[in-house]
């Protein structure tokens, strides 16, 4: 009897102390996975850096080779022509008239909808925001308001009701993103754009829109924009020191007071 009762408590105690290692084992596992998912963030973080760089990189030397494919096209139907770039030097002030109305055009469009201002602004930051900035081409600056804004942003409500039915998801969403994306891009190449400035630029053809991650970082990390979206940043920042300057010359003043107007009739 004695025997069993010894043997008994010898099972016991082998089963305590199996219990505690197993117990101290659970615990290294937990800690060890909870160390693999730092990991395993650190690790998604480094990718999406990577693609937003192979993004940028990739549209960058693809608009470069599109421009140069329309100029050895047009040189080789025109060999004798010779084409100089004339850097024109322009007023801060015309930079931020231009900006301010794209912000007006933007705002006006997009009630209730800044997916689809971030799907448009990924497209004309490339096509006109850096061509602004750059200064290069006199055609892009906007110093008044056409009168074709109204119907612009009319249009552009169209546009942003037919997005919301043909999706189930905000614009946002990557899938709906890749689908979406190139079909406003289009809308602005095609109808607003030329709208805008009476006429439509090929150019526009070789632009590429920013990817959603370059978006996404654009919205959430302010700090990132000066070194990431130079000319986007620079464009915005000339536009708030001079907007008191052109609020009314530009006519945004009296755009905002009609809209405001329409609105509470």
């Amino acid at each position: 009897m004695d025997n069993i009762v010894l043997a008994t408590n010898s099972i016991r105690s082998s089963v305590g102390g199996l219990k505690r290692k197993l117990s101290s084992l659970r615990v290294q596992v937990e800690a060890f996975d909870a160390e693999l998912e730092k990991i395993d963030q650190k690790f998604d973080v480094l990718l999406t850096q990577a693609d937003i760089y192979k993004s940028k990189l990739q549209r960058e030397m693809g608009r470069e080779v599109r421009r140069l494919e329309k100029e050895l096209a047009l040189l080789r139907k025109n060999p004798i022509t010779s084409q100089s770039n004339n850097f024109v030097s322009l007023s801060e002030l015309r930079i931020a008239s231009t900006v301010g109305i794209f912000d007006s055009l933007l705002r006006h469009i997009c009630v209730d909808a800044e997916d689809f201002r971030m799907a448009s602004e990924s497209f004309l930051f490339p096509a006109i925001y850096e061509r602004v900035v750059l200064g290069t081409e006199e055609a892009y600056f906007l110093d008044e308001i056409p009168s074709s804004m109204y119907l612009i942003v009319q249009r552009g409500r169209e546009h942003v009701k037919w997005v919301r039915d043909e999706y189930y998801t905000h614009i946002t969403n990557p899938e709906t993103w890749q689908s979406a994306t190139p079909i406003i891009s289009d809308w602005w190449r095609n109808d607003a754009l030329p709208l805008l400035y009476g006429a439509r630029d090929e150019q526009w053809d070789i632009d590429e829109p920013l990817s959603l991650q370059e978006m996404m970082v654009w919205r959430d990390s302010p700090a990132d924009r000066p070194l990431q979206f130079s000319a986007a940043f620079d464009a915005f920042e000339i536009y708030a020191k001079h907007k008191d300057a052109i609020f009314e010359t530009s006519g945004i003043k009296d755009f905002e007071m009609k809209n405001f107007t329409l609105k509470t009739q």
